[in-house]
């Protein structure tokens, strides 16, 4: 496992966090109605790899709960100046526990060469298949 250190951020800079996150385990583009309405990208970091260095009451949250499920399992947080959704937050013991989801887009000591570098993996959410990409990823 190699950590990198990201700093990352909103549109306006309200907003700022740093994690340490393992780009060779990759990042993620899933194609749920909710990511595929915000053309989502991110990857992990765990609970104690992440820490809002500025702008918590500057944010809004948004939950959504997919169809079949009895909750939701992310909690979306976002910019409430810029709208930039900045990452989503959840607690799930397939994760490990608590983890951030962080937008992959928000980086901003991260190189375009360092993340076309890591490794890409499309999910199919919106048929609850973790495990497989969708038969279409052209749009994501």
């Amino acid at each position: 496992m190699s950590l990198k250190h990201v700093l990352g951020s909103c549109h306006c800079g309200t907003v700022r966090y740093q994690a340490d996150v393992d780009l060779s385990k990759g990042t993620i583009r899933c194609n749920c109605s909710i990511c595929t309405k915000a053309r989502a990208w991110f990857t992990f970091a765990g609970g104690e790899q992440f820490h809002l260095l500025a702008g918590e009451s500057n944010m809004s949250s948004y939950q959504w709960t997919p169809p079949g499920r009895p909750s939701p399992l992310l909690t979306y947080r976002f910019c409430k100046t810029c709208g930039v959704r900045i990452y989503g937050t959840g607690d799930a013991e397939f994760m490990g526990g608590k983890f951030y989801a962080l937008a992959v887009a928000t980086f901003d000591n991260v190189s375009t060469d360092e993340l076309a570098a890591a490794p890409l993996r499309f999910i199919d959410n919106r048929h609850d298949r973790f495990d497989r990409a969708p038969e279409d990823t052209r749009l994501m």
